[in-house]
């Protein structure tokens, strides 16, 4: 494993390296008619500069960055596992509150007909009762009726009465004579006696 790492780093220098190259591989601005040798001079020392800065990142900078990119690595997963947990949860809510969902639609069907059938049943009571109260309130009328009915035959027997008395009190003194004024007193002496 510690040869593979070290493959892998020597394969990154080379790469920065050959990067490099071609990036700065051109001539110094600074020292333009200083000659041939100008030229490769600074290309020695821009590689022997970069050369000191790569083996100074690597000796002293390696293990810190290699540190901050596992923690960072071991942040991440925590922080995916964390929102994974939490995505978990929100599912299982989210089927939860489906399932409350279907079943409040279940109950409220059920209510829903419920009260329906309620309905129905007060609507027939209410029915029931205005055909009871109707039934009743004729049979009052009828009393009444025959009430006043009979109230006005009686009535009617009194003034026929009083008007057959009245007619008897003007016609009878008329007819009557002393001689049946004798014969009436006669028979009630006769019945006072009896008794």
């Amino acid at each position: 494993m510690k040869k593979f790492n070290r493959i892998a780093w020597f394969a990154c220098y080379f790469i920065a390296g050959a990067m490099c190259l071609h990036l700065y591989g051109h001539e110094a601005l600074a020292a333009e008619n200083a000659g041939n040798w100008r030229p490769i001079y600074d290309l020695v020392l821009r590689w022997f500069n970069f050369g000191i800065i790569v083996i100074i990142f690597i000796k002293y900078g390696k293990t810190p960055l290699m540190n901050f990119l596992q923690g960072r690595k071991e942040k991440i997963a925590r922080e995916i596992e964390r929102v994974e947990h939490k995505k978990e949860k929100a599912a299982d809510k989210i089927k939860e509150i489906q399932k409350v969902i279907d079943g409040s639609e279940v109950r409220f069907a059920e209510l829903k007909e419920r009260i329906v059938q309620q309905g129905e049943r007060k609507k027939q009571e209410i029915i029931e009762s205005a055909q009871q109260q109707s039934k009743m309130m004729l049979k009052n009328a009828r009393r009444r009726i025959d009430n006043q009915f009979d109230q006005a035959k009686s009535a009617f027997k009194a003034e026929l009465i009083d008007t057959a008395v009245e007619l008897a009190m003007q016609k009878l003194p008329q007819e009557i004579t002393d001689e049946d004024n004798d014969k009436f007193t006669d028979q009630f002496m006769a019945s006072t006696v009896s008794d």
